[in-house]
């Protein structure tokens, strides 16, 4: 899986959710931010890990749904889904 994968998957859903057009990479979509306010980011959570597994949830646990630039998340995501054995990556 590639960053520009979950990147877009992840504009897909804050979109969905929240109506709002994700377009840099920088853009803050969760937490503190006047356009996305943080009662949607349990939502926007909630479907990440539908897609990606609970392992992503580690990620927020440790952070607390702090502000997450999009590049930042999809790079948290990335490294929590390397560090699956091979066989769950399959799946």
């Amino acid at each position: 899986m590639e960053k520009n994968e979950i990147m877009d998957k992840i504009k897909e859903i804050v979109y969905q959710i929240i109506g709002i057009q994700i377009e840099d990479e920088n853009d803050n979509i969760l937490g503190c931010h006047h356009k996305y306010p943080v009662v949607y980011a349990v939502y926007v959570v909630d479907e990440l890990e539908k897609i990606y597994g609970k392992e992503i949830l580690g990620i927020f646990e440790k952070n607390d749904y702090n502000i997450w630039k999009l590049s930042n998340l999809a790079d948290a995501i990335l490294n929590e889904l390397a560090k699956l054995p091979e066989e769950l990556k399959l799946l």
